[in-house]
């Protein structure tokens, strides 16, 4: 019979932390959510810490929330990370098989990723994913997996992402002050890919999206693989500025009024002037606000200057080619309306828009865009854990084989 273990993610977003908690077998046939807790991300700018303390009574507040939620405390937890600090560079390593007999195995595996870390890493940054393309064994491209596959020389392609290494040493300073040990660090965008994006879509090649509050990941698969990533420093929420400043009204209630668009905009089509109650707005007067002039005026200009720097890092990224799958998009900016017609017309690629997949447990409320990060970091960590503990099983017969060799040679030599 399976047993069941925890597993437990912070996403680190620009406008919301969440604690995501998550049970799952060992075989990974049940994945659940038991636990689930957003709070507004204060203390943070741009997925940066800005101010340590605020910063880490958010994390605490979010954890502590969770835990009520699941009935138990958590003790360390993967954590994703989202900033325009984050970079990659592709690196090509090359060494000579080890083995006397030409066959490739995990130590060649190991030396040939090594080779492609020894890059020259840019002042104040530091390696924090080193992921296999592809690999080609004496001259034979497009090996997935070589281990056991004869040769005298092995090749990698690896796609390596770069963080700020003053931003994680603060990120690592908060977490160790409030107890809390970091299973390992998770750029966003492969945690999103795993909850928005399907095998065939990351080996055709796809471009997947995600619009945060203040920033844009940007993650192009290809061949399986990821192949390019990068932050932009504009989000959803600078949609939402340009509601506060053009309608006059707060950051919160502008929020409000851009989240509820879309339901609004389908009740009142025929009418232009829509009541503040309509937003859960309360207000003294009787003041209207014009969709014509907030969705075509306001955030359709915005949505467009967005799209039209994502379309641009794309080419600038020189795989602009090789996406057939065309562009995903997800986070919570994939809710503005008008987001899927803007984006068809400025980047002239097929379209979909992802939410994260129905696992179980506690999912209602965070089945949509804006969660995809936080499932993706937890389906992320278990997978990991699963070929964690398939590695030490198989560690564990090795070892076993090995004293049965010694065993018998010693044995040899007994009377």
């Amino acid at each position: 019979m399976s047993h069941s273990k925890i597993i437990s993610g912070i996403d680190i977003g620009t406008s919301k932390v969440t604690t995501i908690i998550g049970q799952y077998t060992e075989s990974g046939e049940k994945f659940n959510i038991i636990a689930v807790s957003s709070i507004p991300s204060l203390g943070f700018r741009k997925g940066q810490i800005v101010n340590i303390e605020q910063a880490s009574q958010t994390i605490v507040s979010s954890i502590e929330s969770a835990e009520r939620m699941a009935g138990f405390q958590i003790n360390s937890a993967s954590i994703s990370l989202s900033a325009p600090h984050i970079e990659s560079i592709n690196s090509h390593g090359v060494v000579a098989i080890s083995n006397p007999n030409a066959e490739i195995d995990k130590n060649d595996i190991d030396r040939v990723i090594e080779a492609a870390k020894a890059i020259a890493v840019p002042s104040g940054k530091e390696i924090i994913h080193i992921i296999p393309i592809r690999y080609t064994v004496d001259g034979q491209e497009g090996v997935v997996d070589p281990i056991g596959m004869n040769g005298v020389r092995l090749e990698v392609e690896a796609h390596i992402i770069l963080a700020s290494s003053p931003s994680l040493k603060n990120l690592k300073k908060c977490l160790e002050e409030i107890g809390i040990k970091i299973d390992q660090l998770v750029y966003s965008g492969l945690a999103t890919a795993k909850s928005a994006l399907t095998e065939t879509e990351k080996e055709l090649g796809v471009a997947l999206v995600d619009i945060g509050g203040s920033i844009t990941t940007i993650t192009i698969f290809n061949e399986g693989a990821p192949v390019f990533s990068s932050v932009i420093p504009i989000g959803a929420g600078n949609v939402t500025n340009d509601l506060a400043i053009g309608l006059r009204f707060s950051l919160e209630d502008a929020e409000k009024i851009k989240l509820k668009l879309n339901k609004i905009s389908d009740q009142k089509k025929y009418e232009d002037e829509v009541e503040l109650s309509s937003f859960d707005i309360k207000s003294d007067d009787n003041r209207k606000i014009s969709l014509q002039t907030s969705i075509n005026g306001i955030i359709k200009p915005r949505l467009e200057e967005i799209f039209h720097l994502i379309y641009q890092k794309i080419e600038e990224s020189g795989f602009h080619q090789t996406i057939p799958a065309g562009i995903v998009l997800t986070g919570g900016g994939a809710q503005t309306i008008n987001t899927k017609e803007v984006c068809e017309k400025i980047i002239p690629l097929q379209l979909r828009i992802a939410s994260p997949p129905k696992v179980g447990g506690i999912i209602d409320d965070i089945i949509n865009p804006s969660f995809s990060s936080s499932i993706g970091l937890l389906m992320f960590a278990n997978d990991n854990k699963i070929s964690s503990l398939s590695s030490s099983k198989k560690n564990t017969y090795s070892i076993k084989d090995s004293f049965a060799k010694i065993k018998k040679v010693i044995s040899s030599f007994l009377p």
